[in-house]
């Protein structure tokens, strides 16, 4: 009997081993991988949330009364907003600059500055800073009234800064005036006076708190009246006034006349006066000026037909 002998071939265990093995390399090296780059970018992401951009750097300091502002920032500024004592707010254009310089006007006595830049992400910044400006103004302000026709010109002036004007006539309610931002120092205010005999009162106050007050009696008048009527071809013009005529003019188609012919400031000084004015053949323009004593003026245009 012939006998077949099955021997195992120890090569054929040892490859599949090797294949195991590479396997479990292969697995190992992926999940190595993986753990790699996830810790790559973690890593990237944590960089850029922990970058963080330079606040702007602002300088404030006082220059002769003033504020001095220099900013200079990383980022395009958009625009400031600044305050006094977290009082009303005003907001400068930054037109996105990176380097701004500013001067603020301060308050007299111990005011805070408040300071906020806001760059084109509208990221904001808040800066403080306290400053201290003495009461050096002492002089007050000074009060003139013109005259002018039937108006009165009050003019206020200050040596520093005026605050506000209040005006009123008699008992009646005052109207204040505030000073506007091209003329600190300056503040005119004409208003018309009123008819018959009233007390004008203006009070001026600075920035400093020095405060003036004026009065003045004013006699408003009434501009004169005229009328005109036709006789034949004759203009009647009557004039009347309350404080007396001083002149009175004629433009006749073109052709001119005047109680004061010579120019010579002569007055009537009348109240009422009547003249007549020659008329020529067909139509006829007459300009008819009247002037009183007090400088008030009138003036009317009458036609007629002869």
């Amino acid at each position: 009997m012939n006998q077949i002998l099955f021997i195992d071939n120890p090569k054929r265990g040892n490859s599949l081993d090797i294949k195991i093995i590479i396997k479990i390399f292969v697995i190992i090296t992926i999940i190595l991988a993986v753990i790699l780059i996830g810790k790559g970018i973690f890593s990237l992401i944590s960089s850029n949330k922990n970058k963080t951009v330079a606040k702007p750097t602002v300088e404030m300091v006082e220059d002769n009364g003033r504020a001095q502002i220099n900013i200079t920032s990383s980022k395009a500024i958009s625009k400031i907003v600044y305050s006094w004592n977290d009082e009303e707010e005003h907001t400068l254009q930054g037109r996105g600059q990176t380097v701004i310089n500013e001067k603020i006007d301060i308050p007299v006595g111990t005011n805070t500055l408040n300071i906020k830049v806001i760059d084109i992400d509208n990221k904001e910044y808040i800066y403080t800073k306290e400053f201290f400006k003495e009461d050096n103004d002492l002089i007050n302000p000074e009060i003139e009234f013109l005259v002018e026709g039937s108006k009165v010109k009050i003019v206020a002036k200050d040596e520093t800064e005026l605050k506000y004007i209040m005006y009123r006539w008699d008992d009646e309610d005052n109207t204040t005036i505030e000073a506007r931002e091209d003329s600190k120092t300056q503040i005119e205010e004409k208003i018309a006076i009123l008819k018959g005999e009233h007390v004008l009162t203006v009070i001026a106050v600075d920035v400093a708190g020095n405060e003036q007050t004026k009065k003045q009696t004013f006699k408003g008048a009434k501009k004169p009246e005229i009328k005109v009527s036709q006789e034949g071809d004759e203009l009647v013009i009557s004039v009347k006034d309350e404080e007396n005529i001083k002149k009175i003019e004629l433009t006749v188609n073109g052709k001119f006349y005047s109680t004061d012919w010579q120019n010579t400031g002569a007055s009537l000084d009348m109240k009422e006066v009547s003249l007549k004015q020659k008329l020529e053949s067909g139509q006829n323009t007459v300009v008819i000026t009247a002037y009183s004593v007090s400088g008030l003026s009138e003036q009317i245009t009458a036609n007629a037909t002869v």
